[in-house]
């Protein structure tokens, strides 16, 4: 079963940013220039959290990764264009 994550990142580097941004788009979607929305399960996540840690310079970058459960889900609010993501049947890794 896979959970909701908002996953942001601070990224010092162009290259490291590039990589991050490029790892991410594996697993789920850009939604802003440093979010993305993702359905992960938890071996997912492990495996993200993972690849990423090996991309970034942790002494330097950021990422943060929120759970969201299906109740906090209904209370995002969008201004401008743009919704929330909905579960894909599959994602390339």
């Amino acid at each position: 079963m896979a959970d909701f994550y908002v996953i942001c990142f601070d990224i010092r580097d162009e290259t490291r940013l590039t990589r991050v941004a490029d790892t991410l788009e594996n697993f789920g979607v850009r939604v802003q220039r440093s979010v993305f929305e993702c359905y992960l399960s938890q071996r997912e996540v492990a495996m993200l959290r993972k690849r990423l840690c090996q991309v970034a310079d942790l002494a330097e970058d950021q990422i943060r990764y929120y759970q969201l459960c299906p109740r906090d889900m209904k209370r995002i609010a969008i201004d401008g264009p743009g919704e929330v993501t909905v579960e894909r049947d599959f994602f390339l890794v």
